[in-house]
C-alpha cells in the first residue's frame, strides 16, 4: 500500500504549480485566539517560539517550537495561544494545484510535523518573506524555490500510516491496476481491460485514475514503459529493438516517444549515462566524487550539446 501512496503523491508533485501570495513573521500575545474561518489558499506555518494550538475541521492539534503545519485550502480552521508566553511564527499563504481537501484527506497527510533542530526551515521562511517584499523580476522564482523546499521538508517527515488507508477500497483497486500494468508492459493494454480489473465502468475509471494518479491511464502506461526503457538502457547492453519489444513498442515508435520525453534518442541516452557512470567510477576509485562541472561535461558529450539535431 505504501507504493500506491507514493505514486499518487509523486505524480501530483510532478504537476505542482504553487505561488506565494503572502509571507510574514508574526507574534501572538497570550490569550490570542483566531475564530474559525476558511482560507482561500493553502498555509504553511512554522512555530519558532511558544505553545499554541491549531484547529482543523473541528479537531485541535497542539503546537510548539519546531512544529511545521500544512493547512489545506477551503477547510474550516482556527488557531490560538495556549501558554503564558507569546507565540512567534513564520507563515506563508500560497495558491497551488495540490488537489482538493478530499485528496489530502485520502492521503492522510498529518497537519503538523516536528522539525526541531532544522535551522534551514527558518532560512527558507525568511527567504520567502524577503522575496515577497522584493519587487525584482526574479523574486517570484526565489519564493517558489524556497516554498518547494519547505514543502519537501514537510513531506519528508510524514509517516505513511498503511493501516489508516490500507482498507480504503479505492486504494486497493488502483493498487491492483498499477501492479497489473507493471507486469504487462509488453502487452497491448486497453482502457477497458484496466477498468475491468478495478471493477469500474471505463468512464468512471478514467476520472478516478486521473484524479488520483495525475494522468489518464494509457498515458501513465506509456510513462511506465519509458521508465523501464531508461532502466534497461542504464543497466544492460540489450539491443534497443529488444528493449522496445519488452515494453510492447516497435523500435521506431519507441525512439520517437523517447525523444519527445527526454529530448534525446535511446542510443544517445545510453551513451550519456555510460559516460557519467564511467566518470563517477573513476572518481570513486580515486577516493573522490564526480563534480557538477564534470557531470555537465559528460552530459555535453564531446564538446557539443547534450541535445541532438537530426538524430533518430
Amino acid at each position: 500500500m505504501e507504493r500506491i501512496y507514493r505514486i499518487i503523491l509523486q505524480q501530483h508533485l510532478r504537476r505542482l504549480n504553487a505561488e506565494v501570495t503572502l509571507a510574514a513573521w508574526s507574534s501572538f500575545a497570550p490569550g490570542f485566539s483566531l475564530g474559525r474561518s476558511r482560507s482561500h489558499g493553502f498555509r504553511l506555518v512554522y512555530i519558532s517560539k511558544g505553545t499554541g494550538w491549531i484547529e482543523v475541521n473541528g479537531k485541535r492539534y497542539g503546537t510548539r517550537p519546531g512544529c511545521l503545519s500544512l493547512l489545506p485550502a477551503g477547510i474550516e480552521q482556527s488557531c490560538g495561544v495556549a501558554g503564558t508566553e507569546p507565540v512567534e511564527a513564520y507563515w506563508v499563504q500560497f495558491d497551488a494545484n495540490l488537489g482538493d481537501a478530499e485528496l489530502i484527506d485520502m492521503l492522510k497527510l498529518p497537519v503538523c510535523v516536528d522539525m526541531s533542530g532544522r535551522s534551514d526551515i527558518i532560512r527558507l521562511f525568511e527567504a520567502m518573506v524577503d522575496s515577497y517584499n522584493d519587487r525584482s523580476i526574479t523574486s517570484v522564482l526565489r519564493s517558489k524555490a524556497a516554498l518547494y523546499e519547505a514543502l519537501a521538508c514537510f513531506l519528508e517527515q510524514c509517516q505513511v500510516d498503511e493501516g489508516a488507508f490500507g482498507n480504503i477500497d479505492v486504494y486497493v483497486k488502483l493498487g491492483k491496476v498499477l501492479d497489473y500494468i507493471d507486469q504487462h508492459l509488453a502487452e497491448n493494454l486497453t482502457l477497458e481491460e484496466l477498468a475491468k480489473i478495478a471493477y469500474l465502468h471505463p468512464n468512471y475509471f478514467i476520472s478516478l485514475f486521473k484524479n488520483l494518479i495525475g494522468y489518464p491511464p494509457i498515458q501513465y502506461v506509456n510513462m511506465q514503459r519509458l521508465e523501464k526503457v531508461k532502466k534497461l538502457l542504464e543497466e544492460t547492453d540489450i539491443h534497443i529493438a529488444d528493449i522496445a519489444a519488452s515494453v510492447g513498442m516497435r523500435n521506431h515508435y519507441l525512439s520517437r516517444l523517447f525523444k519527445q520525453h527526454t529530448g534525446i534518442s535511446p542510443t544517445r541516452y545510453r551513451k550519456l549515462y555510460g559516460e557519467r557512470k564511467a566518470m563517477a567510477d573513476r572518481a570513486a576509485a580515486k577516493g573522490g566524487r564526480i563534480s557538477e562541472v564534470q557531470a555537465a561535461a559528460a552530459d555535453a558529450g564531446t564538446g557539443g550539446s547534450g541535445y541532438e539535431q537530426g538524430e533518430d
